[in-house]
């Protein structure tokens, strides 16, 4: 059956799926079975609702082929789940992830010979409603996308994964596969497949074994790409129409970096903004999203890449004053995670940063420039030793003496609540404010001034 659908075939079938469920696709006597082995793995069985659909929403069978699921179409199937959360939005509720990287044959391909553009240059995506209350073959289909990855993403999306695979690609042959994290790259990650550290395969041109990875287009990629298929997306892009498409950090660079070296008061002259009275508390970031050409702090690009604007001011001897916090934590929930699973391990590799830095200047305060940031990976140790403190710390009746800035190079917690009484229940210590994993102001300094 793979290779008997036509194009047409696979939109037509696809479209006959949306809102149905697996359990309305299964024969009445396979469902017994099939029940059996969820009662048995759960949700833990990572790809079984893909597994499924493939099998009896289109007729095809699991071979483990290296060719697309659909040969004759060319067309590569892959299914991600959707979640909705309080508000009843609905997002994407993990990365959408490829084949495996072969570190030791991808040294060879270029973008246009890869093995990953050859069999994922046109994926159906299939959007089904994940519940943690409900059983998995009650999951309904909510939309399916046709993409071809050249020609049916805007020519910019197309630039940026190229780049992403090029720098993925260019890491592994410089022997530095062990040192990638998802938050290098923008739209196209290299994504964990290791159960833990240990989980590695060799790598060229490096003695050092690396985490098995494989490729991905990224969560927040894909939320993004939700929200258009729902009409609710109200960002903004720093690509205009009739202007030549770029990249990121293309674009940073000819409109950031064409106005380094400006003081506050010449790029508000530039700009028309009257500061003869008193500037706005937000007067850098206004600036900056002026010459970046968009109105609001939502931007397309960035939120697509899980990437975030940060403007900085350092003192004139580049002291940066300021941590960098992380999303609250929950008491209660933190204790039962594992540390590759935890939201402080995830927001520091697949998250990055975009620094704009203003510094201190005879007086003014000038554009000095602007960096893209990653968390490094060989720094991974030490932050999981500040997470684990945490961690012991909260169960054993601690929660009101967390780790300090102090106690590592690296990371801090510390309150992050709007005051005194916003607070979040722990296990022994009853109510407490509310409190987060902050980079250290000082680790960002030194990170920037590399």
């Amino acid at each position: 059956m793979r290779g008997s659908y036509s194009k047409q075939d696979v939109l037509v079938r696809s479209q006959s799926l949306i809102n149905q469920t697996l359990r309305n696709l299964i024969p009445e006597e396979g469902l017994d079975g099939i029940e059996q082995q969820i009662s048995i793995y759960g949700t833990n069985r990572k790809g079984f609702w893909g597994d499924l659909i493939e099998k009896y929403g289109y007729g095809l069978e699991n071979d483990n082929l290296a060719s697309a699921d659909f040969h004759e179409a060319g067309i590569e199937l892959k299914s991600t789940p959707l979640i909705k959360n309080k508000s009843g939005a609905i997002r994407a509720k993990e990365r959408l992830v490829f084949s495996m990287i072969n570190y030791m044959t991808v040294v060879d391909e270029t973008w246009e010979t890869s093995s990953f553009l050859e069999k994922n240059r046109l994926l159906l995506i299939l959007f089904y409603l994940y519940s943690k209350e409900a059983n998995l073959l009650d999951y309904p289909i909510k939309h399916f996308k046709l993409l071809d990855l050249l020609s049916d993403l805007s020519e910019s999306d197309v630039l940026q994964i190229i780049d992403d695979w090029n720098h993925i690609v260019k890491r592994i042959r410089a022997g530095e596969a062990h040192l990638l994290s998802e938050g290098e790259t923008a739209y196209l990650g290299a994504a964990t497949k290791a159960r833990d550290s240990n989980d590695t395969r060799p790598q060229p041109n490096s003695p050092v074994p690396a985490k098995k990875r494989a490729f991905s287009l990224k969560q927040s990629y894909l939320n993004v790409l939700v929200q258009q298929l729902s009409g609710k997306d109200t960002s903004e892009s720093l690509n205009k129409q009739n202007e030549p498409a770029k990249t990121i950090r293309q674009l940073f660079e000819e409109k950031i970096g064409a106005l380094v070296g400006k003081n506050e008061e010449e790029l508000a002259t530039l700009f028309e903004i009257d500061i003869k009275m008193k500037k706005p508390k937000n007067f850098r970031r206004l600036l900056v999203n002026i010459a970046l050409g968009v109105r609001s702090n939502k931007i397309t690009e960035l939120i697509k890449a899980n990437m975030t604007l940060k403007v900085i001011k350092l003192e004139e001897s580049g002291k940066l004053a300021e941590s960098i916090s992380f999303p609250v934590f929950k008491y209660m929930d933190i204790i039962h995670q594992r540390w590759e699973e935890s939201g402080f391990y995830k927001a520091l590799t697949e998250r990055s940063f975009v620094f704009v830095i203003f510094r201190k200047q005879e007086g003014t305060i000038v554009l000095e420039s602007f960096r893209f940031w990653s968390f490094p990976a060989e720094d991974l140790e030490e932050a999981e030793r500040v997470w684990r403190l945490t961690v012991e710390r909260i169960k054993t009746g601690q929660a009101d003496d967390l780790p300090k800035i102090r106690d590592s190079r690296i990371a801090h917690v510390r309150p992050h609540a709007r005051n005194a009484s916003d607070t979040l229940t722990t296990p022994l210590n009853g109510e407490q404010v509310k409190k987060c994993f902050w980079l250290n102001a000082k680790y960002i300094e030194k990170s920037l001034n590399k």
